[in-house]
């Protein structure tokens, strides 16, 4: 029997908004090597508790074990020390800015950055994933699908291992999309941990391993193996099934 190895484990994760639950006492791994698909329809608590994982939100009750050792999580700046990256559904680039400023912004160092070695770094990180983009371009200049490059791209110079894709496919081409869908496959190849957020079953069914649905801010069901097929997804979602 295949023994899988969490690098996350969330247990009993509880957030409130004043008087609204959005998550209840939730527990969840994500383990490493796989692609996770976090399904639920708005308002089921998905969002919520992977901005948590990646420091958006600090949860008001429970524990995040990352690769077995508790951590506390109160920033973006936390997650991406403790190699967790999270590419928004709203893109959180600068306009003005090319898309190599945009991957190295924020990143800790002293003086003028070497942006031509930098560059060179991250070109040879997009042609290792089969991504085609032109860092000297504008975000502002770029299509949806060439943003979500640059994000995705962000999240794994900056040594992300467990990433995580909030509707990363929504609005974007096809082309786009299937390149997402290889990283993805590539990512978990190499031991990486993918959690998609998405509301594409079709997509979830191409590329997830493991598919988690949530609803009235719990977890209500896991599928996986032969059981990720578009009836037991819809009947899980539907209550169907606990």
């Amino acid at each position: 029997m295949e023994t899988k190895t969490a690098a996350v484990s969330m247990k009993n994760i509880t957030k409130t908004f004043g008087p609204v639950i959005a998550n209840d006492k939730v527990n969840l791994d994500i383990y490493k090597g796989e692609i996770l698909s976090l399904l639920g329809e708005n308002g089921s608590g998905k969002t919520t508790l992977m901005n948590m994982l990646s420091g958006i939100y600090f949860p008001d009750e429970g524990q995040i074990f990352i690769n077995g050792r508790e951590v506390v999580i109160k920033s973006p700046k936390d997650a991406l020390k403790l190699g967790i990256g999270m590419v928004h559904q709203h893109f959180k680039l600068v306009d003005v800015l090319t898309a190599a400023e945009n991957i190295v912004l924020g990143l800790p160092g002293k003086g003028k950055l070497d942006m031509k070695r930098i560059t060179e770094d991250i070109q040879k990180l997009a042609d290792k994933y089969g991504f085609e983009l032109d860092l000297s371009q504008k975000i502002y200049e770029m299509s949806v699908s060439q943003k979500q490059t640059v994000e995705i791209i962000k999240m794994l110079y900056r040594g992300a291992r467990i990433l995580i894709l909030d509707e990363p496919t929504r609005g974007i081409d096809v082309g786009t999309k299937v390149d997402i869908q290889k990283l993805v496959l590539k990512l978990a190849g190499e031991g990486m941990s993918v959690t998609f957020i998405s509301s594409e079953t079709d997509e979830m069914l191409r590329t997830c391993s493991r598919l988690i649905v949530m609803r009235d801010r719990k977890v209500v069901g896991e599928l996986s193996g032969e059981d990720l097929t578009q009836n037991k997804i819809m009947s899980t979602i539907a209550g169907g099934e606990k």
